[in-house]
């Protein structure tokens, strides 16, 4: 029987989209595992021993199979989790209809179900008493240099410019360079790091893509550097609000583009 009382651990972390107020925050929740499919599976049996981790797992990985191909065939999909929505973003010149693939994308909206959203109506929010200070530290844009697109799509291989402010890169001594990383928006985990920078200033940074999956992935830089003339105690993270996208894996969501 799964629980009915839930509790979020959550840090603040500064606004970085209201550059004129000082004091405003925003929550970001710390999250527990990331799990997968097979994990998913392996809590169920322990719930219910009647079955095996192997066949939850493949009657699961065959029913996201079919989500996929319903989706793409033109569906709209319900699930007790979230419903699947086709979509064309972008804007459209005229009544032609011609679709331009460096303005309109295909897309999917996924929004929670009425189960889900019941569901999360029982979380309990508690304070960590953790303050991410960014100090005015933040990723503006990221524009692939291979493409000239700043609309979240990046090339394996290629090359990317990021612009912000304080997003120098360096380590705890002050040599370059910190750490600069791709996680998978998705399971939440480290997918590549990069080894050098092409360009390491306090608002510009440019380098090569790593060899990424197709998938949704968030920037990260974790940095020592502050704008002044000395370092940082304590390593700052910086990760762009708008999620890259590797391929045509496009999704509605947290990956929105800043304004």
């Amino acid at each position: 029987m799964a629980n009915k009382d839930y509790t979020w651990l959550f840090d603040l972390k500064e606004n970085a989209i209201t550059k004129d107020v000082k004091e405003d925050y925003v929550a970001k929740v710390a999250t527990i595992h990331s799990m997968n499919v097979e994990d998913i599976a392996r809590a169920i049996v322990a719930e219910r021993t009647e079955y095996r981790v192997d066949t939850i797992v493949n009657i699961a990985n065959l029913i996201d199979e079919k989500i996929r191909q319903s989706v793409c065939q033109g569906n709209t999909v319900v699930t007790g989790t979230a419903l699947y929505s086709p979509s064309i973003t972008g804007i459209f010149m005229g009544k032609g209809g011609l679709f331009d693939p460096d303005v309109n994308r295909c897309v999917v909206n996924i929004s929670p179900s009425k189960e889900l959203r019941e569901e999360v109506a029982k979380v309990r929010p508690e304070f960590t008493g953790l303050v991410q200070e960014l100090g005015g530290a933040r990723i503006a844009l990221v524009k692939d240099a291979t493409t000239g697109k700043t609309d979240g799509t990046i090339t394996p291989g290629g090359i990317i410019e990021v612009t912000g402010t304080k997003i120098k890169c360096v380590n705890a001594d002050g040599t370059a360079i910190g750490k600069v990383a791709f996680i998978d928006a998705e399971s939440d985990t480290e997918a590549a790091t990069v080894s050098t920078l092409a360009i390491n200033d306090p608002s510009r940074l440019m380098f090569n893509v790593p060899e990424l999956d197709e998938g949704d992935y968030i920037l990260r830089i974790e940095t020592y550097f502050t704008g002044g003339s000395y370092l940082l105690k304590t390593m700052r993270m910086i990760e762009y609000e708008q999620h890259l996208t590797v391929g045509t894996s496009g999704t509605s969501g947290p990956g929105v583009p800043n304004p």
